[in-house]
């Protein structure tokens, strides 16, 4: 296998190779067209804006169910996208770091400035808190089931990395309208991702992020030294996110028998009269 090239060699490699010069301002500028397209007809379509009414149902039942609150403060969604030089750092990670084929092309194809946003599932993006261990969960067969009312595309799965980063991606697929090089438009369909996660593994992930940003375009291979070198800033974050992961399934079980408590408290009272 040749020598994986770093992410600077990688501008000039795409340059000659996949005939994207991410250093060209006309692309730049296509990007951002592009994606403020791409944004708009997400956020204009009827799932996202009737989706604030729709989770205040979803707090309620959830409520009805388990005496507790669902969300961490707002249930309102804020869209964000994804900025074009993440888009780039995003390519060079598929087309380099994890092609196992460099330098020939990978599973699904190389990647370039244009065919980018049908195959990323996260350029329009957002994140859901939920306060107990069990909302991520509930919350994302709740989106499953109201995508199936809109007739909308969708995919989900839970996340429970092995470096220590649990939540649950939904993937709701809408139409959207985008451009090439030479202003000739197409219709596609792209994706919009929902993360679902946990108030204890946001902080983390705030308070991380910067850190793993800069590890996923890290060349390094070895995927499991870091688990002994328990003086690392990785071994720390990752084994922090699997503690809280912990940490929040014994406050969901206190949680519980709380509950459980109050109700036999009120059956005990009724009976006395």
């Amino acid at each position: 296998m040749e020598k994986k090239i770093s992410l600077e060699e990688y501008k000039e490699w795409a340059k000659h190779n996949l005939s994207s010069d991410f250093n060209d301002p006309r692309i730049e500028r296509l990007y951002e067209t592009n994606i403020s397209n791409i944004y708009n007809a997400i956020v204009q379509h009827k799932f996202f804006v009737f989706f604030s009414t729709q989770a205040s149902i979803w707090k309620t039942e959830y409520s009805q169910k388990t005496s507790s609150e669902l969300f961490m403060n707002s249930h309102e969604v804020k869209m964000v996208t994804k900025p074009y030089l993440s888009a780039i750092e995003k390519t060079y990670r598929l087309n380099i770091l994890w092609n196992k084929n460099f330098p020939e092309l990978p599973k699904n194809g190389w990647i370039n400035h244009q065919n980018m946003f049908t195959q990323f599932n996260d350029l329009v993006r957002c994140t859901l808190v939920c306060r107990f261990i069990d909302g991520p969960g509930f919350v994302a067969n709740r989106i499953i089931e109201y995508a199936k009312f809109h007739k909308l595309k969708y995919r989900k799965y839970s996340q429970e990395r092995d470096e220590g980063y649990y939540a649950y991606h939904v993937y709701v697929s809408f139409p959207a309208k985008i451009y090439d090089i030479d202003w000739n438009a197409e219709d596609i369909n792209i994706e919009a991702e929902i993360q679902i996660t946990t108030q204890l593994q946001e902080v983390l992930k705030e308070l991380t992020h910067k850190f793993y940003e800069k590890q996923r375009i890290s060349q390094d291979k070895d995927t499991s030294k870091w688990k002994w070198d328990f003086s690392s800033s990785r071994f720390k974050v990752g084994y922090l996110s699997h503690t809280l992961h912990l940490l929040e399934s014994i406050i969901l079980e206190s949680r519980e028998k709380v509950l459980e408590g109050c109700l036999i408290d009120d059956v005990e009272e009724d009976n006395n009269g």
